[in-house]
């Protein structure tokens, strides 16, 4: 069952014994409408739309003749939610699912990302938090358990996939590496001078 469905079947219930007065209504023909439509399922937009008048015009009515309130009648579940995507959502180039009871699942909405997620299964335990999944063909939204690797550290991460790639520095980079690197030499320098006076 659909949530339109859903949604008018419990409108029909709440309509079920209401009659209202509209004995002092000055349009009959556009209560009775309105009151059809509402029974129907037909949200205040959609209500608006068929007799010409605004949404808020037809709230009002519904509030003059007392009409069940159909405010959260029937809530949407998570996956009927405008935008639902399988509590999967992206960050910085990774995907990152939503989980429960994880150890290490995030403050704010519970989430994990979803290449440790693969590799915990692959591995039939939880992650540490200290060891990295690396993806070894660069993709980060490839979690073929597969492409993943673990390593012990980010050190260790680093070491690994680093190894003979030269940085891409630009030559005032390289300047103020190269002075840096002074600087500091010239301070132990100084340093070991003053204490050996």
């Amino acid at each position: 069952m659909t949530y339109q469905e859903r949604y008018a079947e419990a409108c029909r219930a709440a309509f079920a014994d209401f009659e209202p007065d509209f004995s002092g209504c000055r349009d009959l023909e556009e209560a009775q409408t309105i009151l059809e439509l509402a029974r129907e399922g037909k949200r205040s937009v959609d209500i608006a739309e068929v007799i010409g008048k605004t949404p808020k015009a037809v709230q009002k009515f519904f509030r003059r003749y007392d009409f069940p309130n159909l405010h959260n009648i029937c809530p949407r579940q998570r996956e009927e939610q405008v935008g639902w995507k399988g509590g999967v959502k992206e960050v910085k180039g990774y995907l990152y699912q939503r989980v429960k009871n994880h150890p290490n699942k995030s403050k704010h909405g519970g989430y994990v990302a979803v290449h440790r997620l693969v590799m915990e299964k692959k591995l039939g335990r939880y992650l540490s938090r200290e060891e990295v999944v690396d993806h070894i063909d660069g993709d980060t939204k490839n979690n073929h358990p597969d492409n993943l690797r673990v390593f012990a550290n980010n050190a260790e991460h680093l070491r690994v996939t680093l190894a003979g790639k030269c940085p891409k520095w630009s030559e005032e980079g390289k300047q103020r590496i190269v002075e840096a690197v002074k600087a500091g030499h010239r301070r132990r320098r100084e340093q070991k001078a003053a204490s050996n006076q």
